[in-house]
């Protein structure tokens, strides 16, 4: 049902040797049966309707009225079919389930729903909406499940939304979460990462052009495109359970095709998220391992539990043992797969965005340097979108000695956007020594 391949960066390791890391790749993708096997989905809305949602966009209408908009455009489109329902909850300085699970079929009740977003106004309490989501979601096994979550402001009850992702996580539901303008971006990141999901940084003018931003008039296509994600999302609540022997341990577990998140380590087995049909979904699982003698050692054992809604089925990959050579003595240079290195460059581009933006305000002469490395290895990879960020945020902090809010945003949530998909063919980028010297890995 699910093809898998493992593949370490290197053919061997240097035994006797103390501090090495190794990254493996973990592939993933559903075989061509499961990949026909289209889901029935559940996809939750939780849209904030707190008083700054009122507030006029530049295209002329309160950002309540675009996202009405945008909502209503979904269900006139048909994108949706009788496999398909839909909820809709709203929040403010309370929630409200406006509209249970319902066939998307049904669509004088889903635009009735959505017209009642505007009889609500308070503050931000995006927990309660959450909660309210979770409680439809849960127990809706075997469909790809999914929640959208749009927000203008900072949530009273960050502590909250925390832990109910994890929630979230446990339950195979991804978040995708969406902000425009005076947004928490950590808040927003962690729950998409927690849970397997997506982020989105929406602007109100797209004076960005060629960025990861999402212009605010492009919101219908965006939730088209969520809604189309979900549907093809043919594998999911996907699990690893991994085993170390004594010595080595994974420091990172990275989502990192088709997009890029970091997934937390402090909940076994680890909630990865679901694959797409028709494509790999790939992770990068990255080891520091202590001094061994020269043999042919096991240093890990992986399986993997996942569901199959399409076909009603659970499916599991039985344990495998990751074997790594220890050669002892300088008799030659172990060749590094170009594939893996490639997508381990890319999960760092992300960790040094995220060290420059917290450096930047104190020490902006190192958020450049951070920041014009991350633009060297994003022009090797040949992810454009990712480059546009990266100038933005670079000229700023030349020009200010500072990153704005907006920049900030634009240049992290763009770093968990699309990354490209590696070959195995070489790679001229930065050596591996090279990005971790400059990662700190």
């Amino acid at each position: 049902m699910l093809d898998v391949t493992i593949t370490p960066h290197l053919e061997f390791l240097a035994a006797d040797k103390p501090g090495q890391k190794l990254f493996v790749m973990l592939k993933l993708r559903p075989n061509r049966d499961v990949s026909a096997s289209r889901p029935s989905t559940s996809f939750n809305f939780v849209i904030d309707t707190s008083g700054s949602m009122y507030d006029d966009t530049d295209l002329g209408k309160p950002k309540i009225d675009v996202v009405i908009d945008a909502l209503n455009n979904l269900v006139r489109s048909h994108k949706a079919d009788s496999r398909d329902r839909i909820a809709l909850v709203q929040f403010d300085d309370s929630a409200s389930i406006l509209l249970p699970l319902t066939p998307a079929t049904d669509t004088a009740a889903i635009q009735t729903a959505i017209d009642r977003l505007r009889d609500f106004s308070g503050g931000t309490c995006m927990a309660k909406g959450m909660q309210d989501a979770l409680d439809l979601l849960q127990n809706c096994d075997l469909s790809s499940r999914r929640t959208l979550i749009f927000t203008d402001g900072e949530t009273f009850d960050e502590t909250d939304c925390r832990e109910l992702a994890i929630q979230f996580a446990k339950a195979g539901i991804p978040i995708t979460a969406l902000g425009v303008g005076d947004y928490n971006e950590d808040l927003l990141v962690y729950l998409s990462d927690r849970t397997g999901g997506r982020v989105f940084n929406v602007v109100e003018t797209a004076n960005t052009a060629g960025t990861t931003d999402i212009a605010i008039s492009e919101l219908p296509n965006t939730i088209f495109q969520e809604v189309q994600q979900a549907q093809a999302e043919v594998i999911n609540n996907l699990k690893l359970n991994l085993r170390t022997v004594k010595g080595v341990t994974l420091q990172r577990l990275s989502r990192v095709y088709p997009d890029r998140a970091d997934i937390p380590l402090d909940t076994e087995p680890y909630l990865m998220g679901s694959a797409l049909a028709n494509d790999d979904t790939v992770f990068i699982l990255e080891f520091d391992i202590d001094s061994r003698a020269g043999s042919r050692v096991r240093i890990a054992q992986l399986g993997l539990t996942y569901d199959v809604p399409g076909q009603q089925r659970r499916g599991e990959l039985p344990p495998q043992n990751l074997v790594v050579q220890f050669v002892a003595g300088r008799g030659g240079v172990a060749q590094t797969n170009p594939e893996v290195m490639g997508y381990v460059q890319q999960c760092n581009i992300g960790q040094l965005v995220d060290r420059a933006a917290s450096v930047a305000e104190n020490d902006p002469d190192q958020a450049q340097k951070l920041l014009e490395t991350a633009k060297r290895v994003t022009v090797k990879i040949g992810n454009d979108a990712m480059l546009q960020s990266l100038n933005l945020s670079i000229d700023e902090v030349r020009k200010t000695r500072k990153l704005s809010s907006g920049t900030r945003k634009t240049v992290k949530m763009g770093a968990k956007g699309k990354t490209v998909k590696m070959s195995d063919s070489p790679n001229e980028g930065l050596s591996e020594e090279q990005i971790r010297n400059l990662t700190g890995t």
